[in-house]
């Protein structure tokens, strides 16, 4: 597998060798290049960027262009296609921003909490038919046909929606959708958060998407939006230095062309070189052995007690992908943070609660909150059988 390659590469997992890390869809671990890189820059090449004349500042300034490079490299884009952000959620909150004179924001009852709240605080609620949600079927997927429907009757409205779902780890079908909305003349945002750390992206019917570090193997508090629209055409939410050519007291205002228009202030330079290591590290890997990889650890799955234990109760149990990459389960009679804590006590990392996603996780949990699985690229089959034993074992004591 994989992981038996890469596990070494992940500083936390060596350190900690007891520690089956499963977690990952909440935070990957971070790559030891990307912190290699990380610490070069705080060591030996410290300074500020942009307009500084002398060396280091020089080499750093091309160093973030080159990481702009290495991510859109990775999704198949331009580089002035790539504005860097401090996460997903900013971006979010950003592109919400920038349609909210739209009549109406489509998204689904699976959407991140940052995927929602943005709308809503602009009026929208599904009282006032500003906001429709598309629902999701008892298999955990949209379906195509009846979404096709609402679209059709929202034309020039705004799809809002993510390629895979943090709950479940089910995707969208996002692809058949941004072509069936772009007929009806809708724009598309994608929330790829859960999607560049397992599976390649296809940028190309997609209007904006959204991406943050920690979940692809790189830094916390960095990460990037693509648009298909020129950056320059759209209005600049976030004001300060660094994205004008030159303004003055009589309301004049030169912004600089492409993403440097909305990047203000100095910005996450570490994060930002780091973030475009972990893409160059992806981009290494291959998407198909990664994407085997997690195929691989879903047969293993399988090979577990885990879907046996009584008292346990998985989501969309039915659902089989190549390479479900998250697990998520309810549990009858006790509460999932109780579950959760035991295995913690085997040092297992697992995730517990409403996952950001309270709409999905109610409706699935009765509003308990759910305990979630979700691997990475360093765990191997053994893991999974420890977790299986782990759960077998808790729930045994508490029953």
């Amino acid at each position: 597998m994989l992981s038996d390659r890469v596990k070494s590469e992940f500083p936390t997992l060596v350190n900690k060798p007891e520690l089956v890390y499963l977690d990952s869809a909440a935070s990957t671990q971070t790559h030891t290049r990307v912190l290699d890189k990380m610490n070069e820059y705080y060591e030996h090449r410290r300074c500020n960027v942009n307009r500084g004349d002398f060396e280091i500042s020089q080499q750093v300034s091309q160093d973030i262009e080159d990481a702009r490079q290495s991510i859109a490299d990775l999704i198949h884009a331009e580089s002035d296609q790539i504005m860097f952000l401090q996460g997903a959620t900013e971006g979010l909150n950003i592109i919400a921003d920038w349609y909210k004179d739209s009549p109406v924001v489509i998204i689904t009852e699976a959407e991140h909490t940052a995927n929602i709240l943005p709308w809503m605080a602009q009026g929208r609620t599904t009282q006032n038919g500003r906001l429709v949600v598309l629902p999701i079927t008892e298999k955990g997927t949209i379906n195509i046909s009846e979404a096709v429907k609402v679209l059709e009757k929202y034309p020039y409205a705004v799809l809002s929606i993510h390629s895979h779902s943090n709950v479940t780890g089910i995707g969208t079908n996002y692809k058949k959708l941004c072509n069936a909305a772009h007929d009806f003349g809708i724009r598309v945002i994608i929330d790829g958060c859960q999607t560049l750390g397992t599976h390649e992206f296809d940028i190309h019917t997609v209007d904006h998407a959204v991406f943050s570090g920690h979940k692809m193997y790189g830094p916390t508090g960095i990460g990037f939006m693509y648009s298909r629209l020129p950056m320059d055409n759209m209005r600049a939410i976030r004001l300060g230095g660094g994205a004008v050519r030159h303004y003055d007291f009589e309301g004049n205002v030169d912004f600089y062309d492409g993403p440097t228009k909305h990047e203000v202030g100095t910005p996450n330079i570490a994060g930002i070189l780091g973030l475009g290591v972990a893409a160059e590290w992806l981009k290494y890997i291959g998407y198909e052995k990664i994407e085997s990889h997690f195929k691989e650890l879903d047969f293993a799955m399988s090979d577990t007690d885990i879907f046996n234990i009584k008292g346990l109760n998985f989501v969309y149990p039915s659902y089989r992908q190549n390479g479900r990459y998250v697990y998520t389960f309810t549990c009858d009679g006790f509460h999932p943070s109780d579950v959760s804590a035991l295995v913690g006590l085997d040092n297992i990392a697992l995730r517990v609660g409403k996952l950001c996603a309270h709409p999905i996780v109610n409706k699935l949990s009765g509003g308990k909150g759910v305990i979630r699985v979700s691997p990475g690229i360093y765990n191997t089959k053994e893991d999974l059988h420890k977790l299986s034993d782990s759960l077998c074992k808790v729930i045994k004591k508490i029953t």
